[in-house]
C-alpha cells in the first residue's frame, strides 16, 4: 500500500511539473501576439492618417486653383527677374559701347589735327617747289632749294590711320541691334561713310606719290639726298649740288606730277578739315544723349 502512494505521488508530482511549464510558456506567446497587433493597429493608424485619399484630406478645385497660381507666379516672376537682368546687361553693353565710340571719336580728333597741319606744310612745299623748278637754269642756290622742298614736301606720304575698333565690333558682332537710338545709328554710319571716303583719297594719294618717286630717281641723284628728317643740312651742306638730267621733257613731266599731287592732296585736306569739324559735334551729341562725362 505505501509503494501504491509513492507511486501516486510521483505520478501527481510528475504530471504537475509537466503542466507548469506549459503555464509558464503561454502568457509569454499571448504577449508577443498583443505587441505584434498593437503594432499593426498603429501601422494602420498612421497608414490612415496620411492616405491622401482620406476624405478629410481631399482637394477640390480650389486647392488645385491655388496651386496652379503659385506655380505660375514662380515661374512668371523668376522670368521677370531673368528679362530685368539681360535688359541692364544689354543697356550697359550699349552704353560701353559708345563710351569706347566717344574715345575713337576723341583719338580721331587728335590724330586729324597732327595730319592736317603736316598737310597744309605740304602743299606750301609744292607750291615753292613748282615756282623753282619752272625757272631753268639752276644756279647752285635754285638747285640747293629744289633738294630742299624734294626731301622735306615730297618724300613722306601723310595720311592719318583712323581708330575704328568700335564700329568693327558693331558690326562683326550684332552690337548695332543694341543700340535703341536710331539718330545715334545714323550719327555713327555717317561718320564711318567719311572716313571711307578719306580712307580711299589716301590710296589716291599714295598712289600718286608713288608715281612722283619714280620720275625723281630721274632727275634728283640719291646720293645727295638727307632724307626728311635731316634736310634743313642741306642749305648749308658742302656738297655740290647737280641734277641727274636737264631733260626739260622729264622735269616737267616730274613737275605734272606735282602738280596733280597738289590737288589730290588739297582735295583730301577738305576732307580731313571736314571731318575734323564734326567730332566735337559728335561728341557733343553723344555724351548728351547717352549722360556721359
Amino acid at each position: 500500500m505505501a509503494d501504491n502512494t509513492e507511486e501516486k505521488h510521483s505520478d501527481m508530482s510528475t504530471e504537475h511539473q509537466s503542466e507548469n511549464p506549459s503555464s509558464e510558456i503561454t502568457p509569454t506567446t499571448d504577449t508577443e501576439t498583443i505587441n505584434l497587433n498593437q503594432e499593426t493597429k498603429n501601422m494602420e493608424v498612421h497608414h490612415h492618417a496620411h492616405d491622401p485619399a482620406a476624405p478629410h484630406h481631399k482637394k477640390n478645385w480650389k486647392n488645385y486653383f491655388w496651386e496652379f497660381l503659385m506655380l505660375f507666379l514662380a515661374v512668371f516672376c523668376g522670368f521677370l527677374a531673368e528679362y530685368q537682368l539681360e535688359h541692364k546687361i544689354e543697356r550697359d553693353r550699349e552704353s560701353e559701347y559708345i563710351k569706347s565710340m566717344v574715345d575713337d571719336l576723341k583719338t580721331n580728333s587728335s590724330r586729324l589735327e597732327i595730319t592736317i597741319n603736316r598737310s597744309k606744310r605740304q602743299l606750301e612745299g609744292m607750291d615753292s617747289l613748282l615756282q623753282n623748278i619752272y625757272h631753268p637754269p639752276y644756279n647752285d642756290s635754285t638747285l640747293r632749294t629744289l633738294y630742299y622742298l624734294k626731301d622735306k614736301y615730297t618724300s613722306k606720304n601723310n595720311s592719318v590711320s583712323f581708330s575704328k575698333g568700335t564700329i568693327s565690333q558693331l558690326k562683326n558682332s550684332g552690337g548695332f541691334r543694341l543700340i535703341r537710338n536710331r539718330a545715334v545709328v545714323d550719327s555713327i554710319y555717317s561718320y564711318e561713310f567719311l572716313t571711307d571716303g578719306i580712307e580711299k583719297q589716301a590710296e589716291m594719294n599714295t598712289y600718286i606719290y608713288q608715281k612722283l618717286f619714280e620720275v625723281s630717281v630721274k632727275i634728283f641723284d640719291g646720293e645727295l639726298d638727307f632724307g626728311l628728317d635731316q634736310s634743313n643740312l642741306i642749305l648749308t651742306s658742302d656738297n655740290k649740288f647737280k641734277l641727274l638730267t636737264t631733260d626739260q621733257k622729264i622735269i616737267k613731266e616730274y613737275a605734272n606730277i606735282v602738280k596733280f599731287r597738289k590737288r589730290v592732296l588739297q582735295n583730301y585736306l577738305g576732307q580731313l578739315i571736314n571731318l575734323e569739324k564734326r567730332i566735337p559735334r559728335s561728341i557733343k551729341f553723344l555724351e548728351k544723349e547717352y549722360e556721359l562725362k
